[in-house]
């Protein structure tokens, strides 16, 4: 009991955001929750809009502002948007408003100085430590081109696809080495996480599988039955002797030394996997490392923490994710790119969250067939059911996502720009049941050639002319239509100008 009243009081929500003077976004009022109740299921707010219109920009603008609301409240220097912001959150059941401002309009005033912190608990001013932060912001891409900064904290968890190491490195290599990481990182570390996983790959049409291989550098010199940390440390302080074709140290000789020095238990871990190596074997029978991650008989939790370092010293080849689909198997990187992209992206939300988190998520509807974006929110809100005090932000360009929301545990940010100024319009917009169609011509303002919510309304316009209606009912319509880009020669043209004619006539 105690445990499910722990669970009820975790709860996050995303409530607004004020943004001024944003390089990018401007002058910006976003709501993203009508309703801090507790919902009967994950709760999603949807940013969509055109490309290039500043969604990506506004998940990052959200994930710089807590980073510097956790800086601040652990004490340490803050590194501060430069924008002025007030940020309203209700964490556990309390509302937070973080601001860098005071003034009602500091712009108003002239000011450029974005360090005048405000910090509000249930509408009372309390310092930085008094704050409730969210247990976890996940900033999620499946883009190489993602916004987001790509530096983990304690709070914040960077999961897009570059390097964090080296931002710039990025590839499909370098997707499934972080997947990888966060699948041995979690498998025994976090409750359900296998349940999650296996959850996944039925959703994507796989066998609840997946097998992880490695390749084994250097076999010949460390699998020895009889091998020890300081027969370990003897090798690579004296490469030399071991290594007499190489002409620079192995790559792995800076994280050994550091070991050595700081972690030397590391050590301890590696020599006593190649020596339990050497008496069971390799699994095909050469160098080849096989583990099923969803088997709970397999011995991936005895190896787990010695794969991790292995990989560090460099002693293991690029990892290798294999997935099974009726009668064929094939590598992760021969998949296609939905199916990596998605399975990656939920891999590692779920290796990482935690109850009362932020989650925002950038495209995910990357590469992905429109089947699988129709269903995405579907599958997420079912993959991550546990963590229904949780609140995902997901920006996205694919009307399709918008087809699988349910108007109690979802929320609608349609940003719009006309004449240089971003706004919100979603404003009485309820996407819930509706087609794509609908979508396409109610939300994005874009018909194609088969949209009949758009010929419907060309038929009642045109009905209405023929049989003389009223007139400001075709106005209204008129207008409306007149939004879309049309051709010269498309009949509907003629049309407006019949329709325009009327309107003006005695």
């Amino acid at each position: 009991m105690g445990e499910i009243n722990d669970r009820f009081m975790e709860h996050f929500r995303l409530n607004s955001i004020t943004i001024m003077e944003h390089p990018v976004l401007g002058n910006l009022h976003l709501d993203f929750c009508q309703n801090d109740d507790f919902p009967a299921g994950v709760y999603t707010s949807v940013i969509i809009g055109a490309n290039g219109i500043g969604k990506s920009h506004l998940l990052r603008a959200l994930a710089e502002v807590f980073c510097c609301l956790e800086r601040l409240h652990d004490g340490e220097e803050p590194i501060v948007p430069h924008c002025y912001f007030d940020l309203v959150y209700s964490s556990h059941w309390e509302r937070m408003e973080f601001a860098n401002f005071r003034d009602v309009n500091p712009v108003a005033h002239g000011m450029r100085r974005y360090n005048q912190f405000v910090f509000r608990r249930q509408g009372a001013e309390v310092g930085a430590g008094d704050m409730i932060l969210p247990k976890r912001v996940i900033a999620s891409a499946t883009t190489i081109t993602d916004k987001y900064v790509a530096k983990s904290t304690e709070m914040y968890r960077y999961k897009g696809l570059r390097n964090e190491k080296s931002p710039s490195s990025t590839g499909t290599r370098t997707m499934v080495r972080k997947t990888v990481d966060s699948l041995l990182g979690s498998l025994d570390a976090k409750f359900g996480f296998r349940d999650e996983l296996c959850e996944l790959l039925t959703h994507l049409g796989l066998q609840p599988r997946l097998e992880l291989s490695y390749n084994l550098r250097y076999k010949q010199v460390f699998v020895k039955e009889d091998m020890t940390r300081f027969e370990l440390q003897h090798i690579f302080e004296h490469q030399e002797q071991f290594f007499e074709r190489r002409k620079t140290k192995l790559w792995g000789s800076f994280n050994f030394e550091k070991m050595r020095d700081e972690d030397i238990w590391k050590l301890d871990i590696v020599a006593e996997f190649y020596s339990r190596l050497a008496r069971r074997g390799f699994d095909d029978g050469r160098q080849l490392l096989k583990y099923d991650l969803l088997d709970e008989r397999e011995r991936v939790s005895e190896d787990r923490e010695a794969l991790k370092i292995m990989s560090q010293l460099d002693l293991l080849t690029y990892p290798s994710l294999r997935v099974f689909k009726n009668d064929e198997n094939f590598v992760f990187e021969q998949s296609s790119s939905g199916e990596s992209s998605l399975l990656c992206q939920m891999v590692s939300i779920m290796s990482d969250l935690e109850p009362n988190s932020l989650v925002l998520i950038d495209e995910p509807e990357s590469s992905s067939h429109p089947n699988w974006q129709i269903n995405y929110i579907g599958w997420l809100k079912k993959i991550f059911q546990r963590y229904c005090n949780c609140h995902f932000i997901i920006s996205t360009h694919s009307h399709f996502l918008l087809t699988d929301l349910e108007p109690q545990t979802s929320d609608i940010v349609a940003l719009e720009k006309r004449n240089g100024v971003i706004k919100d319009v979603s404003e009485g917009v309820n996407t819930f049941n509706w087609s794509v169609d609908d979508i396409l011509y109610r939300v994005f303002g874009v018909r194609n050639t088969r949209n009949y919510v758009f010929e419907g309304k060309v038929i009642e316009l045109y009905k209405l002319v023929e049989n003389r209606g009223d007139r400001e009912t075709v106005r209204a319509l008129m207008e409306e239509l007149l939004r879309y880009k049309l051709n010269e020669d498309d009949p509907i043209v003629k049309l407006l100008e019949t329709a325009k004619k009327y309107v003006e006539s005695d």
